[in-house]
């Protein structure tokens, strides 16, 4: 079975967060195939076109990441101006698999799921989600006379479609980025590399004025993989990505991939990681960082939230792109990857669906994304919503980065989304390349043996991400 999506389709940016697991979505696993929608829709309305249950309450189930909470009163007022007698509840946790497996087995999953570690393409399948195409379509809550997907960036309404239909939508926007301290580079003279050569120089440097050069999330390597496919495109082109996504044969053995595994893998053998790293959590390498104890750092958009009053006031917190590996490159320097991210799902079978969608309604809006913007210190997806924030230097960063990189803004890499099996092995063998337990034709290897395994699984749907 195969299916095709838009040519923005977005992943969560956590690369390899807190939460690698995978929801056990088989039939004997979950108890059946799901249903596809409530089992009693409830009547509508202009003012209630979702049919939520106006007595019953309305719960959101969150990731517990790096963006918090504070940002929720907004939309839950919002929600609760329209319908006061619905109460509305928030709960999180770092392992939605372990909570919410249950949950979906018993027929009470929560209404509205902020995703990471859930496999959304394989609740999809067993029709456990609800199509949000009329959430989109539906009046935006504070710009009159738009759909919410006219109020939306570009890009943000293409994204979460499954075989014609869409079953999430993101909450902000993200970027992959290789991070230093600007006020560090500064107090040293030194200027960030655009090549990969210009940076093991610089790492050389750096080591000899006694810091480390590197540092990443340890236990979770699957954060260097974002570098590791920047550098790859920006070598060899956007059809690098594309065909790893496609589970194209020999996609992983690339000559650029390659190359620049190879790369990467010399930051461990030239000791230019900082030491310990591998037994490090995300917050403990974070925060190493934080306090100038290595120079660079690979993280996502909510790094600044996430590091929160660790972080020095004067850090100036810097996003870059990944290095390129030559002259001979077929992207230039600015090149870089993002675009809309944060799984955002409701239900089928949740007791109110419809206020779900009404809950996410609001949460899409012009004043609930200016507070998350504002609160979390991320990048928002609403049209508007930023003007008048108060943006921080690290957001002021990502949109410089954003802006210097125009038209080469690349979508994010799909296959962590569709096929965690493949997202756990590639992690696991970024591990072990920054380790040196493998080289760079091994860890290619290693990743390309699991995708072909995966791409013969008839049982397994597959999807497609086309050029842009």
């Amino acid at each position: 079975m195969s299916g095709s999506v838009p040519r923005r389709l977005s992943r969560r940016t956590m690369l390899g967060t807190a939460v690698t697991g995978t929801l056990a979505l088989g039939g004997c696993a979950m108890g059946g195939t799901g249903s596809a929608g409530p089992t009693t829709p409830r009547p509508t309305s202009a003012d209630n076109p979702f049919g939520v249950a106006v007595d019953k309450p309305v719960e959101f189930f969150n990731f517990e990441g790096g963006y918090g909470h504070d940002w929720f009163d907004v939309p839950t007022r919002l929600y609760n101006a329209r319908f006061p007698d619905s109460k509305v509840t928030y709960k999180s946790s770092q392992d939605l698999p372990k909570e919410l497996q249950p949950r979906f087995v018993d027929g009470t999953p929560p209404d509205l799921i902020g995703n990471v570690g859930l496999d959304t393409a394989g609740l999809v399948k067993q029709g456990r989600l609800v199509d949000l195409g009329p959430v989109l379509e539906a009046p935006a809550y504070d710009t009159e006379g738009k759909t919410v997907a006219e109020t939306l960036l570009p890009g943000v309404a293409e994204v979460g479609v499954y075989d014609g239909k869409r079953y999430s939508v993101p909450s902000g926007y993200g970027l992959n980025a290789v991070w230093c301290s600007g006020k560090l580079l500064a107090e040293h003279g030194w200027t960030y590399p655009e090549t990969f050569d210009a940076m093991l120089a610089l790492c050389a440097e750096i080591k000899q004025a006694g810091l480390a050069p590197w540092t990443y999330q340890g236990k979770y390597p699957g954060y260097m993989w974002g570098p590791i496919m920047g550098t790859a495109e920006k070598a060899g082109g956007r059809q690098i990505g594309l065909a790893v996504d496609n589970l194209e044969p020999g996609a992983w053995q690339q000559e650029a991939l390659v190359e620049s595994a190879a790369r990467y893998g010399e930051l461990h053998a030239r000791g230019y990681i900082l030491d310990g790293t591998a037994g490090l959590t995300h917050t403990q390498a974070q925060t190493y960082w934080a306090q100038g104890k290595a120079v660079f750092i690979p993280c996502g958009a909510w790094l600044e939230n996430e590091l929160g009053d660790i972080a020095p006031k004067d850090l100036e917190m810097t996003a870059k792109p990944a290095p390129g590996l030559g002259a001979g490159d077929a992207l230039p320097f600015a090149a870089c990857n993002g675009g809309p991210g944060g799984d955002l799902l409701v239900a089928a079978d949740a007791p109110n669906p419809g206020a779900g969608m009404e809950l996410l309604r609001a949460m899409l809006s012009v004043e609930a994304s200016r507070r998350r913007i504002e609160v979390t210190r991320s990048l928002g997806i609403v049209k508007g919503a930023a003007d008048g924030a108060d943006i921080s230097f690290a957001m002021t960063s990502m949109s410089s980065m954003i802006e210097a990189a125009g038209a080469d803004v690349g979508s994010y890499w799909m296959f962590g989304t569709w096929y965690q099996a493949l997202q756990k092995e590639v992690d696991n063998a970024t591990g072990a390349l920054l380790t040196g337990a493998v080289d760079a034709n091994g860890w290619a290897a290693r990743i390309q043996k699991k995708a072909d395994a995966i791409a013969a699984d008839s049982s397994v749907t597959k999807y497609r991400r086309e050029a842009r």
